[in-house]
């Protein structure tokens, strides 16, 4: 449909209400973007704000660990001060690790809103095709994620099994 009121109808029968014959998308499809670009933006924002936190947490562990009383140190360890401080810069490390994996998730939401704002100012094809492929690339990503996660958690389920079953569990002596 014409933005134009003055221009000839379509000759061509096959496009009409959902086609871009002009390349300008559709009122109603920039203004259902619109509407989620405030949460998509949010979102980013708070996957954002949650690893600057975890990356809080980690530097907060990793000089809790060197700093740590010999004391406390000892009697967390059970007896082993080394394995204490080893403990937590390893916690830390896994921390850091995780902010990490969350800022690619964050940034893809971000490029997803950067693309919503472009097409809200020029409302071309190209621009609702680029915003779509950012969409495309956040939830592909999430999905590897997730596939990657369950494969973790299955080899962990099975790691434990398998140790419990051979008795390893059962010799172990928890103080």
């Amino acid at each position: 449909m014409s933005a134009d009121p003055y221009a000839s109808p379509l000759t061509d029968p096959n496009e009409g209400e959902g086609s871009f014959p002009s390349g300008l998308v559709s009122a109603a499809a920039v203004q259902q973007l619109a509407a989620t670009k405030p949460w998509v933006r949010c979102l980013s924002i708070m996957v954002f704000s949650g690893a600057a936190s975890i990356l809080l947490d980690a530097f907060s562990m990793f000089m809790l660990g060197i700093t740590m009383d010999k004391a406390v140190m000892l009697k967390a360890s059970h007896g082993d001060p080394v394995l204490g401080v080893l403990g937590f810069i390893g916690l830390a490390g896994v921390y850091a690790v995780f902010t990490f994996i969350l800022i690619f998730p964050a940034l893809k939401l971000w490029k997803y809103a950067d693309a919503i704002s472009s097409l809200l100012h020029a409302g071309s094809e190209e621009d609702l095709v680029a915003a779509l492929n950012q969409q495309q690339s956040f939830w592909k990503l999430v999905g590897i994620m997730m596939i990657i996660m369950l494969v973790i958690c299955l080899i962990a389920l099975v790691g434990i099994a398998t140790a419990y079953r051979t008795g390893a569990a059962t010799q172990m002596h928890w103080r």
